[in-house]
């Protein structure tokens, strides 16, 4: 077997899979998630807006400040924001998926939202079928990154499913800066896929995953494949 079928890429799915010019596929949920805490906290939208962004910086999502400072129920929550009626979802794109089918090794969504919301926007985009699994914010036991039991877990996931000697060569691309020290702990590849700067976690950056091709050969020879 070609060594480069070993390798295992974990992608973030909000602003990674989809481009920061889609950002109004965010837009759209971060909108849903406000209007949850405007009516579970009967404040008016702006001030529950920074409610949300409050919780998102200090607990690392704006659910995990709510279950804490609130006692609110992931399912309850998640259920409220999914609505798809109130939701946009990422264009189709055929680039994308060359992209991804052309890339060796097996390819998983490592993503803090629940896996209904990452499905449908796979779909939407035409890439669904380019991943082998989505291991989302449930199979984390509702704890996401960058807090380091998110990544055990995703870690004796792949322990469970692949190889062990699959494991030297992990790739994990996300667009928040702050969830690749931990990854770089585990000894997993880190790219950034963001306009912002990159930082000593990082490995490779990238504005967007259509420009993943541009960094393969590099990131072949470090993974020694």
């Amino acid at each position: 077997m070609n060594l480069a079928d070993n390798i295992i890429w974990l992608f973030d799915y909000d602003l990674t899979l989809y481009t920061s010019e889609e950002r109004y596929v965010l837009d759209s949920l971060d909108k849903r998630i406000t209007e949850f805490v405007q009516e579970l906290l009967s404040v008016d939208f702006e001030k529950a807006s920074q409610i949300r962004q409050k919780y998102l910086q200090e607990f690392g999502t704006t659910l995990s400040g709510l279950q804490v400072k609130h006692g609110t129920s992931p399912n309850d929550f998640f259920d409220f924001i999914h609505q798809p009626e109130y939701l946009i979802y990422p264009p189709l794109s055929v680039e994308k998926k060359s992209i991804l089918e052309n890339l060796p090794g097996k390819k998983i969504v490592f993503t803090n939202g629940r896996a209904d919301w990452a499905s449908a926007g796979l779909k939407a985009m035409g890439i669904f079928s380019c991943f082998e699994y989505i291991f989302d914010l449930k199979a984390m036991d509702w704890i996401g990154k960058p807090v380091a039991s998110a990544y055990d877990k995703m870690q004796n996931f792949l322990k469970s499913h692949f190889k062990e000697n699959d494991l030297t060569r992990i790739v994990f691309l996300d667009d928040a800066s702050r969830n690749l020290p931990m990854a770089k702990s585990k000894g997993w590849f880190t790219v950034l896929v963001s306009e912002t700067l990159s930082n000593e976690f990082t490995d490779f950056s990238l504005e967007s995953i259509l420009d993943l091709p541009a960094i393969l050969p590099d990131l072949m020879e470090r993974l020694h494949v």
